[in-house]
């Protein structure tokens, strides 16, 4: 039912130095319109008390996006504001006549809010490589549950410590580790989560032909469990999948040559929303 196309789009960026600080302001307004999944109206049983379906009734997203970056030698700092009108997020509602049966949907809440601040460094020690990004982000949201009104603005704290090391023979070690607190996104509730990841690469024939050796989640930690409310359901999913993995790669590039073309489909993003 959302067929409206004619939405403006605007965009607004400066920059400037200020005594070797770089700074830059950017601002963005769009539109994200909901998947087609998320429009999909058939109903599918989950129990003899849920059913799940889509809302073809779905307004698109309004997203206003104010972004303030600077940097000076090696360090960073970020600070962004987000506006959300008319987000898209999961809720229930009476299925039937008597009302027991719920129908976990999707529906339009009226705004979110959200901020999220980030510093980092990087820096050159011989032949290793380190990089370190701290990050917090906290929305301003409510929603009503069937225990009465809930506030989630629990913010969200995050640690990226990635490390480049240049081995002899021309061997790359990254070693990326990554940890992200509790805490509140749209109607969720995620715990805790962290992963440590390890590859080993290296390059033969001016780079036409590769080796690489990964490892992911080496401690199995990325799993989490996730808490959603809404109005007549709160459900708690944890993913105990093992998300410890390795990889061996090995690549070879043909008629290598510099592409012509760098940009991307103007249909892409709504190829994505299938």
């Amino acid at each position: 039912m959302s067929k409206t196309y004619n939405n403006l789009f605007p965009s607004f960026f400066m920059s400037t130095t200020i005594d070797k600080v770089q700074l830059s302001l950017n601002y963005t307004g769009k539109t994200k319109r909901p998947n087609y999944g998320d429009l999909d109206g058939t109903i599918d049983y989950i129990n003899r008390y849920t059913l799940q379906g889509g809302n073809p009734y779905l307004k698109p997203e309004k997203i206003h996006y104010v972004e303030l970056t600077g940097a000076w030698r090696r360090f960073f700092a970020q600070l962004s504001y987000t506006y959300k009108k008319d987000p898209i997020i999961s809720t229930t509602v009476p299925y039937g006549e008597s009302g027991e049966v719920k129908l976990m949907t999707l529906d339009n809440f009226p705004e979110i809010h959200s901020i999220r601040a980030f510093i980092g460094a990087s820096f050159n020690i011989g032949i290793w490589e380190p990089r370190i990004n701290l990050g917090i982000t906290k929305q301003w949201f409510a929603i009503d549950t069937w225990q009465g009104r809930k506030h989630l603005n629990n913010p969200q704290g995050m640690v990226q410590w990635q490390n480049a090391i240049h081995l002899p023979y021309d061997i790359w070690l990254n070693v990326d580790m990554a940890w992200e607190s509790a805490g509140n996104d749209r109607n969720l509730y995620r715990k805790s989560c962290s992963y440590v990841n390890a590859k080993l690469y290296k390059a033969f024939f001016n780079n036409s032909f590769s080796i690489s050796v990964e490892a992911n989640d080496i401690f199995n930690k990325r799993n989490y469990g996730v808490t959603s409310f809404s109005r007549d359901i709160t459900r708690y999913v944890c993913v105990t999948d093992l998300s410890r993995s390795f990889y061996l790669t090995l690549q070879y590039t043909f008629n290598s040559s510099r592409d012509r073309y760098k940009g991307r489909g103007a249909g892409t993003n709504e190829k994505n929303r299938f």
